[in-house]
């Protein structure tokens, strides 16, 4: 069994600006272990702090990840790989045709690629891709291979192999929240892609969780060692030299956009973004730009508590007590 409270912590810097300079704003998470979620001072960055180290993160993945999950959610719905096959396969084919122009033939390699429904699904919309992915999780990488999905069983962290030619895609789905060192993730993308390379994300956005919730502690897991709201994120995409050609917040659309979304296989609550290589000016040094002062104290003010609660209570609360009433009459 795993037991959260005997693992070893870490203290650690801020991963987009460096520094350790933050308020702490929540100290349990959502099962309500005690896990202190920080937001950087400087430039908002949300993340968990002290948290475990990276061997303690590699044995949690490799063979308690799944089962950890289940007994959070009360469900045995996270064990159930075939399923979380076909799920993610159906998403990987949404993503295919919604954004297909972006993405060339050639290697593609998802880093975080759980049971390699998300390849899978983008190689039956894109037959001209090759497909690698790199997956933490022992059982969901046999199953990944199994289906045909070549797969490293390794914490990307730890990931030192060469790639067998420079990809012309690389994806990490819903996977972002789990790595250690995510600007170095960043980085690591932007030097293995070609010149013209896409990088395509899809990330749970922090804010919109905790709005739908109510609180932050609801949106704060022990595997999400980082949590993004679109302007961290946009930030940190910038930092590595990338150009945003498509940046996708779920986050303020209509109920109807919403629906559409989820009728074609997307997830409704996610950033989406497709980022590009450009390589054209390599002397041209990147610089970080971080949101600034106003910008921060907004982030800020809008996940403070009595924000949060009035913002779940006017727009969230109301539409799901309208639906069960729909329901039962």
């Amino acid at each position: 069994m795993f037991d959260y409270s005997k693992t070893k912590k870490e203290e650690i810097s801020c991963n987009l600006c460096g520094r350790n300079d933050f308020s702490v704003i929540a100290r349990k998470s959502k099962n309500n272990l005690p896990v202190a979620t920080v937001m950087c001072r400087n430039c908002s960055l949300i993340y968990i702090n002290p948290r475990m180290i990276g061997e303690e993160y590699d044995n949690y993945y490799k063979y308690f990840y799944r089962v950890d999950r289940n007994t959070i959610k009360g469900t045995t719905a996270d064990t159930e790989l075939e399923k979380n096959f076909e799920n993610a396969r159906k998403f990987g084919q949404a993503l295919g045709r919604r954004y297909q122009e972006f993405f060339k033939p050639g290697l593609t390699v998802d880093v975080g690629s759980s049971t390699g429904g998300v390849l899978c699904g983008l190689r039956e919309v894109i037959p001209t891709l090759k497909i690698l992915g790199i997956e933490p999780s022992v059982a969901e990488s046999e199953l990944a291979r199994n289906h045909g999905v070549p797969t490293k069983t390794i914490l990307f962290e730890n990931f030192r192999d060469n790639l067998p030619e420079a990809p012309v895609n690389i994806f990490c789905v819903q996977s972002l929240n789990h790595l250690l060192d995510p600007k170095g993730f960043m980085t690591w993308a932007y030097q293995t892609l070609i010149d013209g390379g896409s990088l395509f994300l899809a990330v749970k956005n922090f804010r919109h969780q905790a709005r739908r919730a109510g609180s932050i502690s609801a949106g704060v897991q022990i595997d999400h060692p980082y949590m993004f709201i679109p302007e961290t994120l946009r930030a940190m995409i910038g930092s590595a030299g990338f150009r945003i050609a498509v940046f996708e917040v779920d986050e303020g659309k209509s109920q109807e956009e919403l629906l559409n979304q989820k009728a074609e296989g997307l997830p409704r609550h996610h950033i989406r973004v497709v980022a590009v290589k450009d390589n054209s000016d390599n002397s041209k040094k990147v610089a970080l730009v971080l949101p600034n002062f106003w910008v921060r104290f907004k982030l800020r003010l809008a996940l403070s508590w009595p924000i949060l609660k009035l913002f779940y209570l006017i727009k969230y609360s109301h539409r799901w007590t309208w639906q069960k009433s729909k329901v039962v009459v």
